[in-house]
């Protein structure tokens, strides 16, 4: 069995480029991975040791990858990357039952990025062919919170439902659980996500199975075509941390627990500070305000904000006219 590698990201030379690719992988099939993601605006919270975590077929292939931050900047805006396997369609069966394996182990077998020596001189190339791991089945989901009664609802409602999962260890773990599920087949995923990538998929046909949006809160099962909650686990409380404590290395900005206060930088103190969550770049994408967008609900609701936007420029403009009218006739 062999998968192949990919890694999508851009350097001073080149602009955003597959430059690791599965060689089946089209043009087309890069454009549409590229043109979802990039609706996640904001990835400064996205980083090697807490990524976001996407799975779907596309072309010939099943594509597990990983979105972070680079911590690199062109024109001062920060440089995302995008890298994992393609695994070939006729390959599924095995693929599913290492899944779990991969996710488990993701900084050893997705993080295509670390197998390069310099990023600036790397240039487009297809990806070799590497042999696939002798996966047994283990123990990946230990520390899970008891999710049984959803995760056993959830295949029975496969069909109808999707799996809402938070962007937490828990949410990470949970899907671990499902993936692991035998009773389930092949799950594709959007891990730390918002609706318009969703919504981009779906005009390609792709469909994704379990989903989590950056502050969905609440493990539960929504229905695919309303996105409402047909069930979810009222009695809830998080039993892990939400993000793992990151991995030592350039681009980790907080300070070790044991460093005093008086040795931090400024960075590391303003990061220490909680944050009101209203402050949240990502609060803007709700799961529970939030469905899952249709484009002609998206162009209405651009329409609507540039119509908004007019609206408040011509009324900006009148009150400088009257403004002006009234100094001019020496009204106060």
């Amino acid at each position: 069995m062999y998968y192949e590698k990919f890694l999508f990201t851009r350097n001073q030379k080149r602009d955003f480029t597959a430059f690791i690719r599965p060689a089946g992988l089209t043009n087309t099939d890069i454009s549409t991975i590229s043109s979802a993601v990039s609706h996640v605006q904001n990835i400064s919270e996205l980083t090697p040791a807490w990524p976001a975590l996407y799975c779907f077929p596309i072309g010939e292939y099943i594509m597990l990858m990983r979105h972070y931050s680079s911590r690199r900047t062109h024109a001062g805006r920060g440089i995302a990357v995008l890298e994992g396997i393609g695994v070939r369609q006729s390959l599924k069966r095995h693929f599913s039952m290492a899944v779990p394996h991969f996710l488990a182990y993701q900084h050893d077998l997705l993080a295509v990025a670390d197998t390069v020596d310099d990023i600036e001189a790397l240039t487009m190339q297809n990806s070799t062919e590497f042999e696939w791991p002798d996966v047994q089945a283990e123990d990946v989901v230990e520390g899970a919170p008891d999710d049984d009664d959803l995760i056993g609802a959830f295949v029975e409602r496969l069909t109808q439902d999707r799996l809402f999962v938070p962007f937490t260890q828990d949410g990470r773990l949970m899907l671990l659980s499902a993936l692991a599920d035998q009773r389930l087949p092949t799950l594709y995923f959007a891990f730390g996500t918002n609706a318009d990538v969703l919504a981009r998929l779906h005009q390609a046909n792709i469909t994704v199975d379990v989903v989590s949006y950056f502050n969905t809160t609440v493990p539960s099962l929504r229905n695919r075509e309303t996105n409402e909650i047909t069930s979810e686990l009222t009695d809830y409380v998080p039993s892990l941390p939400d993000r793992p404590m990151r991995q030592p290395g350039p681009d980790i900005d907080e300070a070790p627990p044991d460093v005093p206060e008086s040795m931090q930088t400024p960075r590391q103190m303003a990061r220490s500070v909680p944050r009101d969550p209203a402050d949240d770049p990502l609060a803007q994408y709700s799961t529970e305000e939030d469905p899952m967008l249709t484009l002609r609900e998206m162009a209405r609701r651009q329409r609507e904000a540039q119509a908004d936007s007019e609206a408040e420029e011509s009324q900006n403009v009148f009150e400088w006219l009257g403004g002006l009218i009234s100094r001019l006739l020496g009204r106060k």
